[in-house]
């Protein structure tokens, strides 16, 4: 059985776990996804996937999973969290960011400001989320009438975007919504209230960062997509 595990200091480990579906293995029942817990590999010499010998459950957050909402998000966040992590690369960030949204699941109960607190603070740990303080394409400063520039992601002012034909308009205070969910708690989001024009320009915004950084189509966005709309 393989097994990809998300850690907090060796970074994202592929591991085979020889007969976890056996009836008596220790394993058995202990690696469903979203389970947190400590474990004992054996690193390979020859590749990059190792042997688990051992799994101890601490946590298995059931209510990320008690709803189909919760659970079509939180598989969502799992596959995100995935594409992100390479081998045994740094993902001590990574890991914090979706243990953060793991502990705190009793708490959402509504998914589109979650899912907003979540992607916005993925992109900005990747490096991708496009700053604010100027716009990409003159390096001006952006004013009023800001648009997002879809070929070269970015925000551009309104006398460059006049000039370019893929950009996405940017209704005032959708920027300030941005900065407020970086700013401030997964708690104090949860609060939020957004018109369904902001909820929809920031999901179509998001949805096409995160697609851009991921360098594919999310199958688990989809559905999630399809469950809460």
């Amino acid at each position: 059985m393989l097994v990809n595990i998300l850690t907090s200091d060796s970074g994202f480990l592929k591991t085979i776990a020889k007969g976890a579906r056996r009836l008596k293995s220790p394993l058995r029942g202990k690696l469903e996804l979203l389970n947190y817990g400590a474990l004992v590999y054996y690193p390979s010499r020859t590749s990059d996937l190792h042997i688990l010998s051992q799994f101890d459950i601490i946590n298995s957050f059931p209510e990320a999973l008690n709803t189909l909402e919760r659970s079509a998000f939180f598989h969502y966040l799992a596959e995100l969290s995935s594409l992100a992590a390479y081998g045994e690369e740094d993902s001590g960030a990574l890991f914090c960011l979706l243990f953060q949204m793991l502990k705190d699941a009793p708490g959402i109960d509504a998914i589109i400001p979650a899912r907003l607190w979540f992607e916005i603070r993925y992109l900005h740990l990747l490096g991708v989320f496009p700053p604010f303080d100027h716009c990409i394409n003159c390096g001006g400063p952006l004013g009023q009438g800001v648009k997002f520039m879809l070929k070269k992601p970015g925000w551009i002012c309104a006398r460059c975007g006049d000039q370019v034909s893929d950009s996405i308009d940017i209704e005032p205070g959708v920027m300030a919504i941005i900065s407020y969910i970086l700013r401030n708690s997964l708690n104090q989001v949860m609060k939020l209230k957004l018109s369904r024009r902001q909820s929809a320009l920031l999901n179509r915004l998001l949805s096409y960062l995160v697609d851009s950084a991921a360098h594919k189509k999310i199958k688990s966005k989809r559905f999630l997509n399809h469950v809460i709309n």
